[in-house]
């Protein structure tokens, strides 16, 4: 589609809405008037976006997910916030780019848009209670996670690491020239340490962490 710009002069705020739409273009400068010297760019690619830009309002409703998470990769120098996002796309979304600024429902009311907006240009947050609780949550795990780790000996990361790179106990006792009893009660010990329930579990805690193993003996 053609890029449609609608430019205030001298505007001192400016924003770029990425998306397909044209009608929920139009809806957001109707939005945008209450917020003085403030203009925006509808564009449907990221393509000649400049720095210049304060917010990137992307309508997460006009492209698949994949493209979502293109469009962030692309504007990772960006101040972002999610437009038109579903609670589960907004999650997933918000979950590749923690950065992101503020994210709005396709049923936000016009008033708390326009109100989130205004926080969001003054450098602040806006996201939905059932959201930020979300990620709470995710913190605290992570957090949990990452305090179990340090409990783990440098060979039960080792093979917790193996095992997430899919290899069974009997491969990982061979990779580490162990006895498979060995490997075996290794896991056991780091599942525990780790409260996982499972070696997919425990494995990918330890993978999501990103902590290279030291390969010391146990």
């Amino acid at each position: 589609m053609n890029d449609v710009a609608s430019a205030l002069p001298f505007a001192s705020t400016r924003l770029v809405l990425l998306s397909r739409s044209e009608i929920l273009g139009k809806a957001v400068r109707q939005h945008l008037q209450s917020i003085p010297h403030c203009s925006v760019v509808l564009q449907g690619s990221c393509h000649a976006m400049t720095d210049a830009v304060d917010l990137v309002l992307l309508d997460a409703g006009s492209y698949a997910l994949d493209e979502c998470l293109g469009h962030l990769r692309s504007l990772h120098h960006q101040t972002v916030a999610l437009i038109n996002a579903a609670p589960e796309r907004a999650w997933r979304l918000v979950e590749a780019r923690p950065s992101i600024k503020g994210v709005f429902y396709p049923s936000t009311a016009p008033h708390n848009f326009t109100k989130g907006l205004k926080e969001v240009l003054a450098g602040g947050d806006w996201l939905p209670r059932s959201l930020m609780e979300k990620l709470v949550r995710r913190y605290r795990q992570l957090s949990q996670s990452h305090g179990a780790l340090g409990q783990l000996s440098a060979r039960e990361l080792e093979i917790m690491q193996l095992a997430g790179k899919g290899l069974s106990n009997a491969a990982i006792a061979a990779e580490l020239h162990l006895s498979t009893h060995t490997v075996k009660s290794h896991v056991h010990n780091a599942l525990h340490k780790l409260g996982a329930s499972n070696r997919a579990q425990g494995a990918a805690i330890v993978l999501g962490a990103g902590v290279p193993a030291t390969g010391a003996p146990a």
